[in-house]
Formats: structure tokens, sequence, C-alpha cells
């Protein structure tokens, strides 16, 4: 059969371009093809923090870390209803896949390093550059790519995968990889994959907003030819205050977060790795942000809990001057006594009066006694006004639904048979997180581990199959 290509992308991401910069290393002819007029994807408007371990950045931390015990918190945290074999994979490849990346110049300070999970070892790596790193390797390493051009079809023949449909042309190839990224952008998908994000309505939406082709285009591709699609109803919910769509994933720690029982049932600092899930496991998958005149005048001002990542961007949702205009204008809801604002609120009066007055004693003890929240930045509900704003954990962080791949990234069929000529990577596996999302970082640890995997395959293949 006649080659455009030896390989063909879809998508042109992070996991996308770190497959085609290790296929063009195995010496096979690469074009990338993207739906969007600018590569990086979801990764180049991440926060671009790599979850990883047995790194030389933990090393030069003096922070000893191993694959083992990186699997070990992954699988307890995820109640082992995940993919094991796949999360023994990323814990082996994440570092190897860290120190490339500083090979190609991404750079992880050291002093940044951090514990983005609920783990007590730092594996989240905030890095600078990373997109644009990748877009000049992947460049200097001779990838071709196609902007502004959106695959509709995969070509099949006699059962394996053979080239792409792509605004009315068909192109040949020896293998295909897919890395078209997750489905945050379609409200069908998220009805159909995802219902609890769908259960939020006019709240949902994700934070590659910015990434108008984040569609699902990869599960619809893969389905048309018998892939079998994993991980339905799984993902990262980021909680939000609704009074605006900004990438919005900590909470304040200033505020006293209740549920709909007018109990507090949360640390209102946990990683988001594991709010949105505590949110969504109340009565109605809501909650209410409580605080009172003296927080709101001098925590809100605070803008240390803006950006604990060190990405380079703010929270403006929860900035002084956003909610004194969300109050005058009534999306913040204000009242004179705590017995006011929980009739306002709907809840009742006299659990929330006790839930504050717990509350209160504990700051003034230094001590959070229920769920042990760090106190040193405490702020008591106290002094009137006082104020509530409901809270959702609806921002789509991350899809988990998609693509089922063995350990060589070879896409699935339903019946577990390899698809020949497929592979996969990035946020369009469906096995590439499980029920739980582990920790900040996990996106680019997929999208590099399984890329790299990918593109090393299916070069292999193409070369093979020539």
């Amino acid at each position: 059969m006649k080659r455009d290509f030896d390989l063909i992308i879809v998508g042109g991401g992070g996991a996308g371009l770190a497959a085609g910069i290790m296929a063009k290393k195995a010496g096979v002819s690469v074009m990338v093809l993207e739906a969007d007029t600018k590569l990086g994807g979801a990764t180049a408007l991440s926060a671009a923090v790599m979850y990883a371990c047995n790194t030389s950045v933990q090393k030069a931390r003096s922070i000893e870390d191993t694959p083992d015990a990186m699997f070990n918190y992954m699988m307890t945290l995820a109640g082992w209803d995940t993919y094991p074999r796949n999360m023994r994979i990323l814990c082996e490849q994440s570092g190897p896949a860290l120190e490339w990346l500083i090979e190609l110049g991404v750079q992880f300070p050291k002093n940044y390093l951090l514990c983005s999970g609920v783990d007590t070892v730092p594996r989240g790596h905030p890095s600078m550059g990373l997109a644009d790193a990748l877009i000049n390797a992947a460049g200097a390493a001779g990838v071709e790519y196609a902007l502004g051009t959106r695959v509709d079809k995969l070509l099949v023949k006699n059962g394996r995968v053979v080239g792409v449909s792509a605004n009315g042309d068909e192109l040949r190839a020896g293998a295909v990889i897919v890395t078209t990224g997750g489905f945050g952008n379609s409200p069908e998908m998220i009805k159909e994959f995802y219902p609890t994000a769908a259960y939020h309505g006019d709240w949902t939406y994700s934070v590659h907003m910015n990434a108008p082709f984040i569609l699902g285009d990869g599960i619809k591709l893969g389905r048309a030819i018998g892939a079998a699609i994993v991980g339905e109803d799984t993902g990262l919910l980021l909680p939000t205050s609704g009074l605006g769509k900004w990438i919005e994933a900590f909470m304040p720690p200033w505020i006293m977060l209740v549920n709909t029982q007018a109990q507090r049932f949360m640390d209102e600092s946990a990683p988001y790795a594991v709010s949105g899930y505590l949110i969504n496991g109340q009565p109605d998958k809501h909650a209410y942000a409580i605080f009172d005149e003296p927080t709101l005048e001098i925590a809100s001002q605070d803008m240390r809990f803006a950006d604990p990542y060190h990405s380079g961007t703010a929270m403006p949702t929860w900035e002084y001057n956003l909610l004194r205009q969300s109050i005058a204008n009534g999306k913040i809801t204000k009242a004179d006594s705590i017995a006011e604002l929980a009739r306002k609120i709907g809840v009742d009066a006299e659990t929330l009066q006790v839930t504050v007055d717990n509350y209160n004693a504990d700051c003034d003890k230094g001590c959070d006694s229920v769920y042990f929240k760090d106190m040193d930045t405490r702020f008591p509900v106290r002094k009137g006004p006082f104020y509530a704003r409901e809270v959702r954990a609806c921002v789509i962080g991350q899809t988990g639904a998609g693509l089922n791949v063995n350990e060589r990234a070879q896409v699935l069929d339903e019946h577990g048979k390899v698809i020949p000529g497929l592979y996969a990577a990035g946020e369009v596996l469906g096995c590439g997180v499980g029920k739980r999302y582990f920790g900040g970082g996990m996106g680019i640890c997929n999208a590099m581990v399984f890329g790299r995997i990918a593109g090393n395959e299916a070069a292999a293949e193409a070369i093979k199959s020539a």
C-alpha cells in the first residue's frame, strides 16, 4: 500500500507532540493533524505541572521516592478501582519522561516542587516552558504538521487502521496515533459519558474552554471502528463559586464550607484532587461558603492563596473587588445574623449556628478539632454582616472516559483485542486515571508517558509493515 506518511498523529497537544518527537527519533516520517489553529492543546493551557517520582528535581531537595511508593499511593487513593497495569507504567515511566523533558529544555524549579495530591511525598513538578519546548523540539526533529485539519474518520483495510480522512482528503500511513484530548467542550458527550458533571447544568464548563476542539473526537473515531470506551463518569471536577468562568481550582482556606444540612464536611483547604469528590458526595451535590465582614475585608485581599502552583495565573473569583460587586448584585447572600443567613440560603438555622460556634471555638484555639485544617490563617465567622455563596464542583479539569489501551498504547476493541495500526495517548484514554484523580500533574504525566510509548511503538509497527 502506498503511504503518504509512515505515521499520522491525530491531535497536536502534549501527547501528540511527545509521540511525534519519539517517532522521528526512531526514523519514520510523521504528520500531526491538528484541528485548532495552533499546537499545544490542553497542555499549553494547563498549569504545566507534572506528577512524577524518582526525579532529579526531588533528589536536589534530598527527597527519596520510588515507583513502588507512588504506585501504592495511587492505588490506595483509587481503592484499587482503576487500571493497575497502566498505573504501574505511569509510575515507572514518569521519572524518565520528566528527565527527557529536562533534556528538551523544560525547567522544573526545585523550590516549586510540592505535594499536589493528598500524598505526603512532593511529586507535583511545576514547570516553565513545557508546551513551547515540545513544540520547538518537534519542529527541530522534523515533525510535519497541518493546522485547521480535523480528522473525521479512521481508514480501515482488512481489520487494520491504515490512515485517516480529513477535510475530504484521505491520507495513508503505517500506523495512526490518536491524541485528541478529552471531551470537556462537548455538552452532548458530557451528558453521555460524564453524568455527574452534566448534573450541574449551566454551571458546568471546562478549563479547556479556550481549546475549542476538545470535543471528544478521539472517542468518536475509535467507537466508529469498534474500539472499547471505558471510564464512564470519571474525571476531575473542580470547585467553583460560579461567579465567573475562570480556572478556579483552589477554594480559599479562609471560608467555612457547609452542606445543605448546615454542617461542615471537609477541610476547606483540601487539594483539588479530593475536594470536588467531597462536594459532589453531599446532598444535592453543592455546598455554601460562609464568611463574615472582617474575613472579606482582610483575607480576600491576601493573594498568597491565589497561585500555589506558581503557574502565573490568579484566582479572581475570591478576590475582594469581585466579591464586593457580587454582594451588591445579589449573587452573594448577605445577612445581619447567622439565623437570617440560614433562612436565606435554606438551611436549618439552629444547626448552622452550632456549626459556626464550633468553628469559631476552633479558630480561637488555633486547632481544627474535626477536619484538622491548617488554622494558621484562621478567620472565624463572628462579626456581621455575614455572607454565603453557593459552591459546586462542576468545572471539568479532566474527563475520564475514553479509549482503552494496553501497555504498548495499542487501542483495544470491545473484546479486549488489539486494533492493528491504532494507538492512543493522553486525555483521550479512558484507562489513564481511574475513579480518582491522584494529584495535580497527572494529565501531563499521562500525556508524556503514554505519548512517548505510543510514538516508539507506532514507529516500530510502521517500520515493520513498510
